[in-house]
């Protein structure tokens, strides 16, 4: 009996644990930074890579790619739609099917609808940045807890995670699952 009580409290004390950690950050390390990546968020977009494509075209739709991403790191509805309309512009004669999505997302005001967008967005530029690269590097990263644990990806000009599942939410949720050169 003492046994079985005593795994049973272990197993408690284990589930409390990991209940209280989400990606890798605990709540006291969140609650420290918030006031430091708030503005952080605000105030500096992700800067542009130095990678280079083989076409002019998927170098500029790249750039707006990650102006959208920065928008919804920073859970701005209207910033994302317009960086969207602008990544629509970009692609419209070249890629159709990607800039379909984005006209989806540049009229979507709805940021948790945008992001859901996002994300078919980042799977249909997937191959096109993958074989386009001609020199430098981007990031391809993961969040193990966007939706609702499924996961899910997103490409960045540096190693540093920045959430746009979540933004300020979860900031740093993630890790960098592939560096593309």
């Amino acid at each position: 009996m003492k046994k079985r009580l005593r795994s049973l409290l272990m197993l408690s004390l284990v589930a409390g644990s990991l209940a209280f950690q989400s990606c890798g950050e605990t709540k006291k390390e969140q609650e420290e930074t918030t006031v430091e990546e708030q503005q952080e968020i605000n105030n500096t977009p992700e800067e542009i890579t130095e990678a280079e494509f083989n076409n002019a075209t998927i170098d500029e739709a790249f750039k707006k790619y990650i102006l959208v991403k920065d928008a919804l790191v920073q859970t701005d509805a209207e910033a994302t739609a317009e960086a969207a309309k602008e990544l629509e512009a970009t692609l419209a004669e070249e890629n159709s099917e990607i800039a379909k999505i984005a006209a989806r997302l540049s009229e979507e005001q709805d940021v948790n609808v945008q992001r859901e967008i996002f994300s078919e967005l980042t799977a249909a530029i997937d191959p096109v940045l993958k074989g386009a690269i001609s020199s430098g590097k981007i990031y391809k990263q993961y969040c193990p807890m966007a939706f609702e644990g499924k996961g899910d990806y997103w490409y960045a000009t540096s190693e540093e995670i920045r959430n746009p599942y979540y933004g300020d939410k979860m900031l740093k949720c993630g890790r960098v699952d592939e560096t593309i050169q």
